[in-house]
């Protein structure tokens, strides 16, 4: 009788891969959520302050709770905190997915409905905000310094794959209902969180550190600029991403399920060229956080004002590509370069405030994007240009980001 023996190697390998599987059930979650909440809050008689406020709300929470998540990994370890953020996404979505369900029959409407929307979207922002910094700090222990930008780089093409995947499913499911890819987005989730549940072991490294429980300063110099690099991004590319199924509805006078096939078109082009950056670029030519911020900064300058001269959904497509290639420059080196500038003690913490970069970024950009393309449909996309030229021209400045590891604390 033979037994079948896994090798720790081997052990190991395929919980890597479940963590970065979770993080794309997430990824095709969230994704799917962008493609459809513009025309699903449309067909429920929301406008579009309304449903970029549902957006800023969520995120102001994720923000608010990533950090604190991110402490409680350092403490807890990274198993338990990121089977919450996956249990507690599936429930959450689930939850999402049924208010609209009674919105669209008419069974709740007006404030009721709207503050259900509300509700259940921040209940689920509280909780999955613990597994995105549990999978960072997770890398993190299993990475070595040199192999960290490569690591993140996974965890980020994870991500995009997640959101290649998701509005493609969601342009394919919503022949089928405008809610059908919402439920769908729960169930993949909850399939990860079994197989986390059962699989997952927690990394040694991490078991040796839980007595730690590091609180860090948001300013520490030592990953600030990356914090800071990583907000402006995401609060301009939030501009764009909650206005833009807006612009191809009104552009180009298409309906509620035509417009979610469009965006997810864009949306999942925007994420290929994304995942292309990252899974070629990051992982082949070794270049140093700044390096990636540096070469991503300017496309997303670019890109932004470009989208204005669209003349064809195609057009518009493919110029969206342009933006996820710049993001999927930039997103790896702020995430690493933090990463890097802190010692094994604090990976957990510093996942937590990286985390939040994007919530933070759609704190602001989901409203601001909407209330200026109530005004003009092209204000969103030029003022999200203009954000870019500073930080550029800051990113460029930035020192001392060739991936050395500092350990310590710097104000």
């Amino acid at each position: 009788m033979t037994s079948l023996n896994i090798s720790p190697s081997s052990s190991s390998r395929l919980a890597s891969r479940l963590v970065l599987f979770s993080v794309l059930t997430t990824g095709i979650g969230q994704s799917m959520t962008f493609a459809l909440l513009a025309p699903l809050g449309r067909e429920v008689g929301l406008r579009e302050v309304q449903i970029g406020l549902i957006i800023t709300c969520s995120s102001l929470v994720f923000t608010l709770a990533s950090p604190i998540w991110g402490r409680t990994c350092d403490r807890w370890g990274r198993k338990p905190v990121l089977l919450i953020g996956q249990f507690g996404y599936a429930f959450g979505a689930l939850l999402f997915a049924s208010v609209f369900f009674f919105g669209l029959r008419g069974a709740l409407s007006g404030l009721t409905l709207y503050a259900l929307v509300i509700s259940s979207r921040v209940l689920m922002a509280s909780l999955m905000s613990a597994a995105p910094s549990a999978a960072s700090a997770y890398i993190a222990d299993t990475t070595t310094a040199e192999e960290r930008v490569a690591g993140m780089g996974r965890l980020g093409a994870a991500r995009t794959l997640g959101a290649i995947l998701g509005p493609a499913m969601s342009g394919m499911f919503a022949a089928i209902g405008l809610l059908a890819p919402l439920y769908i987005a729960a169930g993949v989730t909850l399939l990860s969180s079994i197989l986390l549940a059962v699989v997952l072991k927690e990394p040694a490294r991490t078991i040796e550190q839980k007595a730690s429980k590091p609180k860090l300063n948001l300013f520490d110099r030592r990953y600030f600029p990356f914090i800071l690099v990583g907000f402006v991004t995401f609060l301009a590319f939030s501009m764009m991403s909650q206005t833009i199924g807006f612009y191809f509805q009104d552009r180009f006078i298409l309906d509620g399920q035509a417009t979610a096939q469009a965006i997810g078109m864009g949306m999942m082009v925007s994420a290929g060229m994304s995942l292309f950056s990252q899974a070629f670029l990051v992982r082949r030519a070794n270049m140093t956080p700044t390096r990636l911020m540096n070469l991503g900064l300017p496309i997303l300058l670019v890109g932004y004002p470009s989208l204005l001269l669209a003349h064809s959904v195609p057009v518009l497509v493919a110029l969206m590509g342009i933006l996820g290639l710049g993001l999927g420059l930039v997103s790896p080196g702020f995430t690493a370069g933090a990463s890097l500038a802190v010692g094994p003690k604090e990976q957990g913490a510093v996942g937590g405030l990286v985390s939040a970069c994007p919530a933070a970024g759609f704190v602001l950009g989901p409203l601001i994007g909407t209330s200026l393309y109530q005004t003009d449909p092209a204000y969103p996309y030029l003022c999200a240009c203009l954000l870019m030229i500073p930080l550029t021209v800051y990113a460029w400045r930035l020192k001392g980001a060739d991936g050395r590891v500092v350990t310590s604390p710097r104000s």
